[in-house]
């Protein structure tokens, strides 16, 4: 039994309260104040992602080809280019200076294995000059001998009205007198730099490199493309 001094009465009991620890009363405390502010962060975290869907809805909507715009106006202006280098390459073949030299601005710049030749005009007296001219030392045959140039491996990067690209090329021609073989000559890339001017575009300067030449080659150096 429970000594007489430690019972309590009813009476006492009622009135009686435990006090509360110093840990229990922050608690009691901050309870409500924290849980307040556990909803106000719920509710901005909310607030945050649902702006975010109906900006990017509205992003969506409004201006739905955006990227579609972009990826078009690039697919334009590579095929512009790869136009430019096919007309470069028949210029040159048909010994063409007048379109040759209209493929590059004002003040064009040619470098191959022989130094730099700058300015439009320059470039229309060089081709007219056949100073390059694959065939000088073709057979006599039945008709006149033929060069021709080939362009692959076109890769293009646009940035505005300017872009950079590098292509491979090699030449062949039919100099034997037959004209029926072909005589696969030499190899290289094109190293270019372009400008697009009232809509159109030009070379700004194009790189010749040459794998048969000592100091043309690119072999053994550092990718050119990227």
């Amino acid at each position: 039994s429970i000594p007489f001094r430690y019972r309590l009465g009813n009476s006492d009991k009622a009135s009686y309260k435990r006090p509360f620890s110093n840990m229990q009363k922050t608690n009691f405390l901050c309870q409500k104040p924290c849980n307040r502010i556990k909803k106000d962060n719920n509710m901005k975290t909310r607030i945050a992602i649902l702006t975010g869907l109906i900006l990017t809805g509205l992003i969506l909507t409004l201006f739905p080809n955006i990227h579609a715009a972009s990826a078009e106006n690039y697919a334009e202006d590579r095929a512009a280019i790869i136009n430019l280098m096919g007309r470069y390459s028949f210029a040159l073949d048909f010994r063409d200076a007048e379109s040759y030299a209209s493929c590059f601005t004002e003040d064009g710049i040619i470098v191959w294995a022989r130094g730099e030749i700058k300015g439009r005009k320059a470039i229309y007296d060089f081709i007219a000059s056949a100073t390059y001219n694959p065939t000088k030392n073709a057979e006599e045959g039945k008709w006149p001998a033929a060069s021709r140039h080939f362009i692959t491996n076109q890769v293009i990067k646009v940035e505005g009205n300017t872009a950079v690209a590098c292509s491979y090329w090699f030449q062949a021609t039919n100099n034997p007198a037959d004209r029926r073989t072909m005589v696969l000559g030499l190899f290289g890339h094109y190293e270019d730099e372009l400008v697009k001017i009232e809509g159109k575009w030009y070379f700004k300067k194009r790189d010749i490199y040459n794998e048969g030449l000592k100091n043309r080659h690119k072999a053994g150096q550092k990718n050119p493309a990227w």
